[in-house]
């Protein structure tokens, strides 16, 4: 009975033990994250560091920037204030779709090639230039782009100054006004050398991060005596500490155990010195 009643007792324990170490596995194992982290942060910050770096030789020698140049044009003239130039000027905004497909047809772009020799074939010139109308407005912005920032703005200057004359030709409407000529742009388009490093510092960052947390999970060796109790539900009885060499080592043992015992019985002296020689007896006459 004592017996059963001890295993009763051992299992109770490890039952408890198994439930309060689950009720802390998941604070326990942020915590366990937590340092992980902050004791390879400086791991972290040299894998940033060096993303960095590269993304920054990168851009800076392999990679051809592009600039941009870009014109703005109003699309109707009003002049005098008559009831056809306030007509024309609610109607532009419903035909600027048909403005941009006009500035970007073949005849106006290949006569922007022919006119200027470029080097370019129609369906080159046609990914540079981006045309666009900015919502609820009567303004038309042609944006070209090119790895020579002079080209950039001549192309953008003369296909502006084409395109409005064929658009009155073939619409039959006045002339759009050109407000704004494009200029030589100073700082590339793309690549933008500032965003690229500070992408890739994060990048550099945020990988590192998954890789040490992805070690941190995937390790089951017991560090801690708390390791014990979460992974096998039993409580830790004692650290056995072992010095050897010039570092000490410890480790940590867990278990249960019961036992019992009983006798009986009385004997004197001389009973027990007889049975004694007959023990001795029986062994010499063996050999």
């Amino acid at each position: 009975m004592e017996q059963n009643q001890f295993q009763t007792d051992a299992a109770a324990l490890r039952k408890t033990a198994g439930t309060a170490a689950a009720d802390e596995t998941q604070e326990i194992d942020l915590l366990l994250l937590f340092n992980a982290l902050r004791k390879h942060i400086l791991a972290i910050i040299a894998s940033a560091l060096v993303f960095a770096l590269v993304a920054g030789i990168v851009v800076q020698f392999f990679i051809t920037p592009r600039y941009e140049a870009t014109t703005s044009t109003y699309l109707v003239s009003v002049s005098g204030g008559s009831l056809m130039d306030i007509v024309d000027l609610q109607i532009s905004q419903n035909i600027a779709p048909d403005y941009v497909d006009i500035i970007k047809s073949r005849s106006i772009l290949g006569e922007i090639i022919n006119l200027m020799d470029l080097d370019y074939e129609y369906d080159e010139l046609y990914n540079n230039v981006e045309v666009t109308n900015p919502t609820d407005t009567h303004i038309i912005k042609i944006t070209v782009t090119d790895t020579n920032p002079v080209l950039a703005m001549q192309i953008a200057n003369n296909l502006t100054e084409y395109a409005v004359e064929r658009i009155s030709e073939i619409m039959e409407v006045s002339t759009p006004n050109t407000y704004d000529d494009a200029i030589i742009a100073e700082e590339p388009s793309f690549p933008s050398l500032t965003k690229t490093v500070v992408i890739a510092f994060v990048l550099g960052a945020v990988i590192a991060c998954g890789v040490i947390v992805f070690i941190a999970v995937m390790d089951t060796t017991v560090k801690t005596p708390e390791d014990i109790e979460n992974r096998c539900g039993l409580v830790t009885l004692t650290k056995v500490y072992y010095e050897g060499g010039k570092k000490k080592k410890h480790g940590y043992g867990y278990g249960y155990g019961y036992g019992y015992g009983y006798g009986y019985g009385s004997a004197s002296k001389e009973e027990v010195d007889n049975k004694n020689d007959k023990q001795r007896k029986g062994g010499n006459s063996k050999k």
